[in-house]
């Protein structure tokens, strides 16, 4: 997955496959004077192969950490952004006065839906290429499941969309969004059937496919984000059981993300970026956090005018000898060699640290869609729903204390489910910052709005849903916006 192979037909197929989505219908009526259809690029196994790899691109774009803490983090406890020239995106965030016509929701739409597409292209036209069978049924479950995992996103953000599933699609096409029932649906069952076919570990020299546990995660999570505590729980223990993950444990915590344990099996889902020096869909997150003056580890690196920084209060949230707290920037040698303490709400996360083989401006570090410790937290939460306080989720969540370096607890210290709910939201804030999951959690947890009120934002009830993008409304009259927009 680290050197994704492409070839001339994959430019073929994007240049006449576009989404109905983002194409625009012409007035000009123009003459026809060659076709091509998915004979002429699907002959091959590696052609299946490589318009399969191209739905991976979707999901590892460049900045994938930058927006994605902007949509799932600026608007919560953890993270706020000031200077250069995004900080005009993110300030609407921070303020819950974001707009429809925000540019990042509209590329996360059209990103999902080329991803979608990509994958229906893989599912609809499989049947045209000689390949052993088993291969063709994990090829097919590895689509469905990247497609799922697409319209997983899109429900976080936006709630039900439309439900597409097959390629032949025209700009004509006009498609209302699906119900919540049917979404829902939908979601789980390409999971659940992924899942009984997917292999248990991903292939020699394939790391970065889905595997059956990556499946059984992902549907965990949808669980969780629809409170289906019962199948959260049962879903948590299937993955469990698989026995290929653990947590990370050989070192301090932090060190989880550092390159030399990049693939540990703490790992389930990732998006994988790239590690060529010269290839500009690597990661720039560190670009945009780090403060001025400060020095690399791998030179030569560019700093941005951009920089993302940790509310000092969500700090508050971590015992002193947290090993977690090693992932922050509190104060550094600047290149005049003076230390530089960084104090009221301006630490920075360096959670995903400097890689040796890095671009510029990006780095190869992976993004963490899935890990094992929120399989472990998530199901902690599930039985604590279901079952009320009780030893296992106590269990579980000493498992990720202990991973940390920090204290554990026994039941006898929370007076009832509501007290241990709460540490175990504040556990997650330790555990997954930077990782984009906090809006969600909060949310699950009821407290988005509430804690955003706190913060004296003008946060409602509706902004638990983003804006369908204006763009897409504007061009699908059969769209319904979401509440409040």
């Amino acid at each position: 997955m680290k050197n994704i192979k492409t070839s001339f037909k994959l430019l073929v197929i994007i240049s006449i496959a576009f989404t109905f989505f983002v194409a625009c219908e012409s007035s000009l009526d123009e003459k026809t004077f060659t076709t091509l259809s998915p004979n002429d690029f699907f002959q091959t196994a590696e052609d299946v192969e490589v318009v399969l790899n191209s739905v991976y691109g979707e999901l590892r774009y460049s900045d994938i950490k930058r927006d994605a803490v902007t949509l799932q983090e600026v608007n919560t406890d953890i993270h706020f952004e000031r200077s250069g020239g995004i900080f005009a995106l993110n300030q609407p965030i921070e303020e819950f006065a974001w707009t429809s016509s925000h540019g990042w929701l509209k590329n996360w739409w059209e990103r999902r839906y080329r991803g979608i597409f990509k994958a229906n292209t893989v599912i609809d036209n499989i049947s045209l290429v000689d390949i052993e069978e088993g291969r063709r049924q994990e090829i097919l479950a590895e689509a469905r499941f990247l497609r799922a995992f697409n319209y997983y996103l899109l429900f976080d953000f936006f709630g039900p969309v439309p439900l597409v599933t097959t390629s032949q699609t025209d700009v004509k096409d006009r498609p209302s969004r699906a119900t919540e029932v049917e979404m829902v649906s939908f979601i789980e069952t390409e999971f659940i059937e992924a899942s009984e076919i997917l292999p248990v570990k991903p292939p020699k020299d394939q790391y970065g496919r889905p595997t059956k546990g990556a499946a059984l995660s992902a549907l965990a999570k949808f669980y969780m984000l629809n409170k289906k505590w019962q199948e959260a729980s049962t879903t948590t223990q299937e993955v469990m059981d698989l026995g290929v993950y653990d947590l990370f444990t050989e070192g301090n915590r932090a060190e989880l993300f550092s390159p030399e344990n990049q693939r540990d099996n703490e790992f389930i889902f990732v998006s994988v970026m790239s590690d060529t020096p010269d290839d500009d869909t690597g990661d720039g997150w560190l670009s945009h956090v780090v403060p001025r003056g400060y020095q690399w580890q791998y030179p030569p690196r560019q700093i941005f005018a951009a920089e993302y920084k940790i509310r000092s209060e969500f700090l508050e949230l971590f015992d002193p000898e947290d090993e977690r707290l090693d992932a922050f920037l509190f104060e550094f040698v600047n290149v005049d060699g003076d230390t530089i303490v960084l104090g009221e709400d301006n630490v920075r996360s360096l959670k995903f640290p400097e890689y040796p083989n890095q671009e510029i401006s990006r780095s190869s570090d992976d993004f963490p869609y899935i890990r094992y410790a929120d399989i472990l937290l998530s199901r902690a939460e599930a039985l604590n729903e279901t079952n009320g306080l009780n030893q296992e989720s106590i269990d579980l969540l000493n498992m990720v204390r202990e991973a940390a370096g920090v204290n554990t607890f026994a039941v006898g210290e929370f007076s009832n489910a509501e007290e241990f709910k709460n540490l175990l939201l504040d556990e997650r804030g330790r555990e997954f910052h930077t990782e984009a999951l906090r809006r969600q959690d909060l949310i699950r947890h009821g407290k988005f709005v509430e804690m955003a009120i706190e913060r004296g934002k003008p946060a409602m009830d509706y902004h638990v849903r983003y804006p369908i993008p204006q763009t897409e409304i504007e061009r699908n009259r059969n769209l319904t916006q979401n509440e409040g927009y």
